[in-house]
Parts: structure tokens; C-alpha cells; sequence
């Protein structure tokens, strides 16, 4: 925790209750709010959500710090900008992504959002975290 609030720059606050990291505002949010938010959308589009929320991270990381979240080589930074931003922890053991201890617990949604970001493609290997995803593309 004390990694995130390290990270937090004070000129980042723009308005008191908004936080800017980059080019995207940061809400500091419950992972209920989530969870009832997911809840309502069709099973069918978890894998989507996560591939649109996947591209928008992309795209942010890219434009606000120059971060490239498709070369494999700069995973760790990725990984590490993901734990600042509370996303989980991410780990890469051969070729497997671990996640523990994510915001989200629906595999579905993550593995459409890894895949987007990183642009690889992803087999889900557990449905309950740690979440441990296979590299296969």
C-alpha cells in the first residue's frame, strides 16, 4: 500500500476528489461497486467488457507514460503500474500470468483484459484466485 500512495504525485490532484495518473482519471471506488456493476452485464459479454477496458488501459499506459503493454519485456512495468493502480498483483511464471488478490474476481473479464492490453491470446486455467492464466499466442 504504501508503494500506491509513494506513486501519488500532489501536483496529480486536480480538484479536491480527483486524481489524475496520466491521461486517466483515477476513482478510488469498492470492489462491491464492481462486482453489482459486472452483475448486470450478460455472461456473454464479460470476455468484451474486459477486451474494451484491456484497450482503454493500453492506451492510457502508452500515451500518459510511454509504457509499450504489448513487448513482453516491458510486462513487469505494466505489472507493476496495474499493482500501484489496484488492480492486483500480476506475476509471469513460464507461460502463465498470475493474479492474486484481483479488484475483480471474474476470470472472464480478466482474461479478456490481459489479452487486449497485452496482446497475447489467453486460456483460463482457474476460476477462483489467484487467477492463473495460460500464454498460448
Amino acid at each position: 500500500m504504501l508503494d500506491v500512495y509513494r506513486s501519488m504525485m500532489i501536483y496529480d490532484w486536480k480538484y479536491p476528489g480527483e486524481y489524475y495518473c496520466g491521461i486517466s482519471r483515477v476513482a478510488f471506488i469498492n470492489v462491491e461497486f464492481i462486482d453489482t456493476l459486472l452483475k448486470f452485464i450478460p455472461k456473454e459479454k464479460w470476455r468484451e467488457v474486459g477486451r474494451e477496458t484491456g484497450e482503454a488501459a493500453r492506451v492510457s499506459m502508452e500515451a500518459s507514460v510511454n509504457l509499450e503493454a504489448t513487448n513482453r519485456e516491458k510486462w513487469p512495468d505494466v505489472f507493476k503500474r496495474l499493482r500501484v493502480q489496484g488492480f492486483g498483483d500480476f506475476y509471469l511464471r513460464d507461460k502463465y500470468i498470475i493474479v492474486r488478490t484481483p479488484f475483480i474476481s471474474n476470470p472472464e473479464v480478466w482474461g479478456g483484459f490481459l489479452e487486449s492490453l497485452l496482446g497475447v491470446r489467453l486460456e483460463v486455467r482457474t476460476l477462483t484466485p489467484p487467477l492463473i492464466f495460460e500464454i498460448v499466442s
